[in-house]
């Protein structure tokens, strides 16, 4: 059997509510030598019956069951392991991709001679929109993102926008025997993308606004503990040699913060549990009112302006370039812009390009179940 172009793998735990529109849109890309392998957290919920009837439909797809849950590092794991594309991509059970967009992004990387290429990501869902990951660079045109910067995008102080989140395809001699660090419940992607830049991997970084990410209470990335920080920490220094002075820079100030956040994480426990001996002294540490300040204005950030119709929008909105190509303009503030309009009924001027098209349609999924 000829191996397919691209596998994608997509963790699943108690996904049901989104999972079948998650799927299709992976099995509706218009490159179609895919495989899309599933694999199941041992949810409580339908979600095997949904994707095993996905599965009954389409050969492309394979359904793993764990039989106990084991956290999405292992999750992914189990899907890497089993992945036969000369790519890997990763789509979470709960987002939804452009039909063009694993086919565009192969496409940019084997001519930028990349390992590594990701897109801008569209925030939608049922908490405020109104933005995307790559909107603060201002990116018309594709850009090589490096281990220094990638690392200093944990800083809250640098400007960065969070590159941790990207939803990269990797060229699979690139992974090779590279798997998620399985002790990480929390910040495995970016644990994973880190040690193929340090190892030397090229990442082509992409502004087009191709893939939607769902923004929900529920959502994994935004829980942390005394646990998972001490996870982080573990599998920062537990990182390769760095190549070059700026990288080894970058990862001394992320092991500050990751230890700041760890004595934050350590206040906030003892509130919850009421442990005031150990609160108190913590309060008087200037680094944790610092980190409480961080955590207000980070809260306050997310109540943002949202256009109310399709007069928002620039006109005409930009056109899709060819893949790897330069936008006219930057796409980010218009996407962000479609995704929140949709959610809230509004609609797209007439002739709209057909990526527009799609980001409002996906947007409108904010409140569905399957």
């Amino acid at each position: 059997m000829t191996p397919p172009v691209v596998s994608v793998v997509m963790a699943n735990f108690r996904g049901a509510a989104h999972l079948a529109r998650a799927m299709t849109s992976v099995l509706a890309q218009s490159e179609r030598r895919l495989e899309l392998i599933l694999s199941d957290d041992a949810s409580d919920d339908d979600s095997l019956a949904i994707a095993r009837r996905i599965a009954a439909t389409d050969d492309r797809v394979q359904v793993i069951a764990a039989p106990r849950n084991a956290g999405p590092a292992a999750t992914r794991n189990r899907a890497l392991d089993a992945a036969r594309g000369a790519w890997i991509a990763v789509v979470d059970s709960d987002d939804l991709i452009h039909p063009d967009r694993l086919a565009r992004l192969i496409a940019a990387a084997e001519a930028a001679g990349a390992d590594l290429v990701a897109d801008d990501l569209v925030y939608f869902g049922t908490v405020p929109q109104g933005r995307t990951l790559l909107q603060p660079l201002g990116l018309s045109a594709p850009m090589m993102l490096d281990a220094a910067p990638y690392l200093r995008s944990n800083d809250p102080g640098a400007s960065l926008p969070p590159y941790g989140y990207l939803k990269p395809v990797i060229r699979r001699t690139a992974l090779a025997g590279l798997r998620y660090d399985a002790g990480l419940r929390i910040g495995e992607d970016h644990d994973l993308v880190l040690r193929l830049l340090i190892g030397g991997a090229r990442f082509l970084l992409l502004p087009d606004p191709l893939y939607a990410y769902r923004r929900h209470a529920g959502s994994i990335s935004h829980r942390l503990s005394v646990a998972t920080v001490e996870a982080m920490l573990q599998a920062h220094r537990a990182l390769p040699p760095m190549p070059d002075p700026e990288t080894r820079a970058a990862a001394a100030s992320v092991d500050r913060q990751l230890r700041r956040a760890l004595r934050y994480e350590h206040l906030v426990a003892d509130i919850k549990a009421r442990r005031w001996r150990g609160a108190l002294p913590r309060l008087f540490d200037p680094a944790m009112l610092s980190r409480l300040a961080e955590s207000l204005r980070d809260r306050r950030s997310r109540a943002v302006d949202l256009p109310q119709d399709a007069t928002a929008l620039s006109d005409p909105l930009p056109r899709m370039p060819q893949p790897g190509q330069a936008w006219d303009q930057p796409p980010a503030p218009c996407a962000a812009r479609i995704a929140a309009m949709a959610a809230q009924g509004g609609r797209l001027p007439s002739g709209a390009p057909s990526w527009a098209v799609w980001l409002s349609e996906a947007a409108v999924d904010a409140g569905s179940a399957q």
